[in-house]
């Protein structure tokens, strides 16, 4: 099993953010190899030279075309899995935006944290105080459904039961006339196959984003960094 992600490195020439790609490796726990930048191009060339490509059964990555391009040509008989964490944030950003127009920009906002969290996890006061303040918010509350089938679609256990779920959710938001819903629907579709993925292996990218946090903390430890070099090095050293 492969774990692929990205995360920030530096700024380029012309203020261009440069950015690294991590391959993990889930059964000896460990950081494989680390790439720079993320295009298909990049990542064969520097990857090609790792023997054993067509034993990996499964690679675990988020919703990001090109990892998904790449991981299609390079592991020829990998099943990809489409990181749960990711599926769950694709209306986050929508959610936010639409809340921000009623409330303004306060992280700290009480029916921020209300509105992101997971309905199933709330005590009662909080869900009726929650649906008391949507129903003037009609648009919202849309965004809000849809964003909670996606929650309880996560706790369906067995992939057929998943897909008919599925399947019902994006039949239903093809009758939606909001933009931000439509844009989810065609996401949902064009990542179909990788979202079912995940109910019949129950892998996520939760190594990988472990991974990336001690490269967060490598860089901030080093006062960032200007080589790749010496960047791979000191990583793949750290996380060996």
């Amino acid at each position: 099993v492969i774990g692929l992600d990205e995360h920030y490195f530096r700024r380029g020439k012309g203020g261009f953010r440069e950015f690294v790609s991590m391959v993990v490796d889930y059964k000896n726990r460990r950081l494989m190899e680390l790439a720079e930048g993320r295009t298909v191009a990049q990542l064969e060339a520097q990857l090609s030279y790792i023997p054993g490509r067509e034993n990996v059964r499964f690679v675990v990555l988020d919703m990001c075309d090109p990892f998904r391009n790449f991981a299609q040509r390079f592991f020829p008989n990998a099943r990809l899995v489409a990181d749960k964490f990711h599926v769950l944030r694709l209306l986050t950003p929508q959610i936010n935006r639409r809340r921000r127009l009623i409330t303004g920009d306060r992280r700290s906002a009480v029916i921020r944290r209300l509105l992101l969290r997971s309905r199933f996890k709330l005590d009662h006061a909080s869900r009726w105080a929650l649906d008391r303040w949507l129903d003037g918010q009609p648009e919202l509350r849309q965004l809000y459904a849809a964003k909670e089938v996606m929650h309880s679609l996560y706790r369906i256990r067995g992939r057929d039961r998943a897909k008919r779920a599925l399947t019902a959710l994006t039949d239903s938001l093809a009758l939606s006339p909001l933009p931000e819903l439509q844009t989810f629907r065609r996401t949902l579709m064009r990542w179909r196959r990788e979202i079912l993925a995940y109910f019949g292996t129950r892998l996520t990218n939760a190594r990988t984003e472990g991974f990336n946090n001690k490269a967060k903390l490598v860089k901030k430890r080093a006062y960032g960094y200007r080589s790749f070099r010496n960047y791979r090095l000191r990583l793949l050293n750290a996380c060996a």
